[in-house]
Formats: C-alpha cells, structure tokens, sequence
C-alpha cells in the first residue's frame, strides 16, 4: 500500500445512499486508495473478512465492498451456487478508509453511452428452465423463486463516467462505484436490503411499490391497485414472508 503521502486523492470508491430514516440528506462521499484490503478468495474466508470489517468499522473505519452471491455457501451448505473460478473475481472484498474524501465534481456529459447488451442464454434455454421451475412450484418444491439470467456486454469507455450516468438515471436509491485495481463494480439499486442501527433493523424492498402517477388522482389509483389486485397481494405476502425469514437470519 502506498503511503499517506503517496495516496491519490482521485476517488476510486464512491457511494450515494438514500438516507433510509426520513432525512433529505444523502449519503454522498468518495474514497481513494484504502489503507488496508480485505479479501475472500474461497467460501472459507468469508466470514473471517466480515468479522474483521465489523471490528474495523467499531473502531471508526470506513469499509466499503461487496459480497459476490456465490459468498452464499459461506454462510449455509445447503445454498447451491455456480463454481468460483479465479478470474471470476474475489467472493468478499472490502477496502478500508480512514476518512472520507469530498464527492467529485460530475462530469460535464451525464448521459450514458449506448452498450450493447446481450443475454447469457437463448431463449431456448429460457424457456426450458421456465418450465422447469413451473413444474417446480406445481409440485411443491417451491413456494417463490427470483430467476435471474446474466447479459453481457464490451465496454471501452470511462467506468466512473457510466456510473454518474447510470446514477443520473436512477438518482433516488443506493448506489456505489467500487474501483478493486482488479475489477470495477457499478450498482444501482433502488433497494435497501437492511439498515440495522441499534436495538432497530430496517428494510425496503423494491417489492409492494408502483410508479408515481401524473396527478394525486392517480396515485391513489395505483395504490389501490397495489392493495386489490390478486397478483399485487400475493407478491406482497411473499415478499412480507421472505423478508421475515432473512431478518430473523440477520
């Protein structure tokens, strides 16, 4: 690790957080080089690198990283994930800080740059596992299950500019741009998982929500909607228990 004296100030971590109890203010703030790196390479080290972050942020650090969802089996067996290969990135990273550095000023074109996404699978493939898992659930071997599928994508541009961009896009949630030296890692998500202060834990899921409408006339509307329609109310419930389940976890 370089020295103080040495360490850019150029911020490679940024993160932009909804403050989730009500305040206005956001949590807006940069980082350079971390002063120490945390990282799991195998399922085994996980809960070492979480360990150490809780007794670093205890004592006044800032740490900031990520958890790849293949980090699942560190934490249950029974949590079947994809293989880790080594140029898949570490399963936990975390730098640590310090202190914090001013946000940086955005740059002069937010727009984001046309990317060429493409899907992981065919829609063969697609429609094979989607039959799959509604035999599944017709059987009973599932109550809910969140299919996801990966899409890809080459870029050549700015990283940090794509993600001003992309925050532009979506400014009201919680986003971070993770710059590891090994990797880049963008999020923008409109969801909290938990925000836990105290004797309190808090969590808002994207789920039970709806576009604001033009007027309050159809506001209203789509409220109702959230709390008459069948689907809407089943989403919720399952959403409700899903939610109890990772808190009592937590």
């Amino acid at each position: 690790m370089p020295s103080d004296k040495t360490r850019p100030t150029t911020p490679r971590t940024l993160i932009d957080f909804a403050q989730p109890h009500g305040d206005a203010r956001r949590l807006r703030l940069g980082f350079g080089a971390p002063s120490r790196v945390l990282v799991a390479r195998t399922a085994a080290k996980v809960r070492p690198v979480l360990d150490a972050v809780e007794a670093l942020a205890r004592e006044g650090r800032w740490c900031v990283g990520y958890l790849r969802y293949e980090a699942a089996a560190a934490f249950d067996r029974a949590f079947a994930v994809h293989a880790v290969h080594a140029e898949d990135g570490p399963l936990a990273w975390f730098g640590v800080h310090d202190e914090a550095l001013p946000w940086p000023e955005a740059p002069g074109d937010d727009a984001a740059p046309s990317i060429d996404w493409q899907p992981g699978i065919s829609r063969a493939d697609f429609d094979r596992r989607m039959q799959a898992i509604h035999r599944a659930i017709s059987d009973g071997e599932l109550y809910q299950l969140n299919y996801t599928a990966a899409l890809h994508a080459r870029f050549d541009g700015d990283a940090q500019a794509l993600f001003m961009a992309l925050r532009q896009a979506q400014p009201d949630g919680y986003t971070a741009f993770i710059d590891t030296g090994e990797e880049q890692v963008l999020s923008v998500s409109p969801e909290l998982f938990f925000d836990w202060r105290g004797d309190r834990i808090l969590t808002r899921p994207m789920k039970g929500t709806a576009p604001r409408g033009a007027t309050p006339a159809e506001d209203e509307a789509l409220a109702q909607r959230l709390r008459t329609v069948p689907k809407e109310r089943a989403e919720n419930v399952m959403i409700v228990d899903l939610i109890r389940n990772d808190l009592s976890r937590v």
